[in-house]
């Protein structure tokens, strides 16, 4: 445990960073605090922090920076803090407005936080395999060709034109809609789900062929990756100035195996700094929390560099989260 002048001084130096991005002086920091100290005593603190892993100095001459050990230490110890109050006004302002569907909405939801953070920004969609069918429809475009769509409880529609071995007639159309309405609705997406005898014997072979088709898109759909909507990449230049780690973050955003690696599966909220990433040499941090979206459940998250201003992006990723489960159970 750090002592509390020892504790004051990289609360100071690390928000000073963050803000400016230069090295901070001891100056600086007593100017800053009103540790009542010289700026001596300040720079011995300095070079106890900097021996204690929390600080370097990058030159001789310069003040000290961060590591990724103070900014744990430092987001570990943050209280709570509320957004701005134009912050909060855009966000509630954009969930009492929108009227979307699920996808769309998240979409929004990411380039909402981009600019609320103006930081690039990620929404992970719920795993489809975790949510309830709710409803069935099937809609014939050609006699052999349908197009299924499937209703979840969380609001995704799930669609697929599926092609018949045999043409299909709008009656028994309708009864393999019947069926698989009856063989699937409140179960999981990813369920194993069967026609079964009693159900196939009750509609023609056409229809039943229809409708096994029409079990095993479901199948297929729950085997699927979680959509990811990203937004703000291209605010990246403005945030790291080095463009090489622009290009090593991008590499990163734009695999989307390793963004679902990433963010946050887990309730409530995670902040992974530097080295804790699975991405080696990279001057990054996530923040990210979860949301509910029926039986299922998606994320939210921001990227930035280490020196993100860690208060107001955790304040804006949980006041989405919460705006966007509201929305979305409403």
């Amino acid at each position: 445990m750090l002592e509390e002048r020892r504790k004051d001084i990289l609360r100071t130096l690390v928000e000073e960073y963050i803000r400016s991005g230069e090295p901070v002086s001891s100056r600086t920091i007593c100017e800053l605090t009103d540790l009542g100290v010289s700026t001596a005593t300040v720079r011995s603190e300095l070079a106890a922090l900097e021996r204690d892993g929390f600080v370097v100095q990058p030159h001789t001459s310069a003040g000290r920076v961060p590591t990724s050990t103070a900014y744990r230490y430092y987001v570990d110890h943050l209280g709570p803090s509320k957004l701005r109050s134009v912050s909060h006004a855009k966000i509630a302002g954009f969930f009492d407005s929108v009227h979307l569907e699920l996808s769309k909405l998240l979409k929004a939801t990411s380039r909402l936080l981009a600019d609320v953070t103006e930081l690039p920004s990620i929404v992970v969609a719920p795993g489809v395999a975790e949510e309830k069918i709710r409803d069935v429809h099937l809609v014939q475009l050609t006699p052999d060709l349908i197009l299924s769509m499937i209703v979840t409880e969380g609001g995704r529609i799930l669609q697929e034109r599926v092609r018949l071995d045999h043409p299909i007639t709008v009656t028994e159309l309708a009864d393999a809609e019947r069926v698989v309405t009856s063989a699937t609705v409140g179960s999981g997406v990813g369920a194993q789900v069967s026609l079964g005898e009693e159900r196939r014997g009750s509609v023609g072979s056409e229809a039943a062929a229809a409708a096994e088709a029409v079990i095993a898109m479901i199948g297929r759909a729950a085997g699927a990756d979680s959509d990811v909507f990203v937004d703000g990449t291209r605010q990246m230049a403005a945030v790291w100035e080095d463009l090489s780690e622009v290009q090593r973050v991008l590499e990163v955003v734009e695999r989307e195996a390793m963004v679902l690696n990433i963010l946050a599966r887990a309730p409530g909220t995670s902040i992974q700094i530097g080295s804790e990433l699975p991405v080696a040499d990279v001057d990054m941090a996530v923040v990210s929390t979860t949301y509910e979206s029926g039986s299922a459940s998606g994320t939210v998250g921001v990227i930035g560099p280490m020196r993100m201003n860690y208060r107001r992006v955790i304040s804006a990723v949980e006041e989405v989260s919460r705006e966007l489960e509201d929305r979305i159970q409403s």
